[in-house]
């Protein structure tokens, strides 16, 4: 969780998969007194001092298609186990062990009435307009600093490096989409102000 005091007054919370690691970096450069008070994607509310002291609250959000394959990806060793095998795994065994961080947004969504969601896929202009609004006026608007891993080359949680050639709808089929819906059919619910659960409309939302 990263937090300024301010002014401007806000907290950022980490949601995985997300481009957080990006707007964290991007939030940093724009405001270097913010200070992390507690470790990342930490599912908990900012010290008692902070949340009366900051109005504003951000989080990062994502299609749940999209982030349901980023986990799969980050998460598992490429080649180790398909798509729908992982996310049967995890119906079956829960959001544990090296899968706690592909739980459902919701975790980190239901903590409060965030005041500023920054979609995944239009990161950059979601990031200035909640950075614009917070200092009250509008400066020039660099691109994000895109985040690989800090050796340079970027490697998913188990060490190994990913490709992506396919665009990540490639990986569904009519039993993948099942599955998605119900393990985070708290996160359509809570995000059909931005997604719905038609896969057409996700994919024309990526591309777009």
């Amino acid at each position: 969780m990263l937090c300024n005091e301010g002014p401007p007054s806000w907290w950022y919370m980490e949601s995985p998969r997300t481009g957080s690691s990006t707007v964290e970096r991007a939030l940093r450069r724009v405001f270097p007194r913010a200070v992390a008070v507690y470790a990342k994607h930490w599912p908990i509310l900012p010290p008692e001092e902070i949340l009366k002291s900051s109005p504003a609250s951000i989080i990062t959000v994502r299609n749940p298609y999209s982030r349901a394959v980023s986990c799969w990806n980050f998460f598992t060793v490429p080649g180790s186990i398909s798509f729908v095998d992982w996310l049967k795994s995890v119906k079956d065994n829960g959001f544990v062990g090296g899968n706690i961080e592909a739980r459902p947004q919701a975790f980190w969504l239901q903590l409060t009435n965030w005041s500023d969601q920054l979609r995944q896929e239009r990161l950059a202009e979601d990031f200035w307009a909640t950075v614009n609004r917070l200092r009250g006026f509008s400066a020039e608007q660099t691109s994000l600093p895109v985040c690989n891993d800090t050796g340079g080359r970027w490697v998913n949680r188990k060490g190994h490096k990913t490709t992506k050639t396919d665009p990540w709808w490639s990986a569904y089929c009519y039993h993948s989409l099942s599955l998605v819906r119900e393990l985070y059919d708290t996160d359509f619910e809570l995000l059909a102000h931005f997604y719905g659960e038609d896969l057409d409309s996700a994919i024309s939302t990526s591309e777009g």
